[in-house]
């Protein structure tokens, strides 16, 4: 009689810890789910941020006939001061300008990027980079200038991107980045 207590207290030993092996992977599934989310909210948040960016300098291109060079804009815990686009947690944005228009080879033209920056201390998960990119490019047969914009998200994570191209008539985005506007 105490060996079948001994057996059948050891096989509900066994499923307890079987049972808390598998409530505590549940747990972790809605951890990653949420992570995910999280990560994906960020994304979205920088693109949308991006395209904003580019937008703008399209705009203030065709009034100026020339880029401007914001500040750059890193990611704090508070984030960036003057607050841009309000609280900028876990990217940071910069821009690069290649202003060459007297030159009959260079293309004018801005790039904007988001990048992983400070992420209120939480490196756990990394986020995909975006470049962004306007070219002034002239108009065939005619002096004046039309914009051609383009902006694309890294395909691996933490990557800073190259820049975006104009070659023959036509904007892409780097290797190992998709098109995203």
């Amino acid at each position: 009689m105490k060996i079948k207590i001994l057996i059948v207290s050891a096989y509900f030993l066994v499923l307890i810890i079987s049972l808390s092996f598998l409530l505590a992977g549940c747990e972790n599934k809605d951890e990653n789910k949420a992570m995910d989310e999280k990560i994906s909210r960020l994304e979205k948040e920088a693109e949308k941020h991006l395209v904003y960016k580019i937008q703008e300098q399209q705009s203030y291109f065709s009034k100026h006939k020339t880029f401007f060079k914001p500040p750059d804009e890193r990611g704090t815990n508070s984030g960036y001061f003057p607050p841009i686009f309000g609280t900028q947690i876990c990217y940071g944005y910069y821009t690069e300008i290649n202003a060459d228009v007297l030159s009959k080879t260079t293309i004018d033209a801005v790039y904007s990027y988001a990048v992983q920056d400070y992420c209120n201390g939480k490196w756990g998960f990394e986020l995909k980079s975006y470049v962004g990119a306007v070219f002034a490019v002239p108009i065939t047969g005619d002096k004046q200038l039309k914009t051609l914009s383009i902006v694309c998200k890294s395909v691996e994570s933490f990557a800073p991107p190259s820049r975006p191209e104009y070659i023959n008539g036509v904007v892409k985005c780097p290797n190992k980045t998709t098109k995203v506007y």
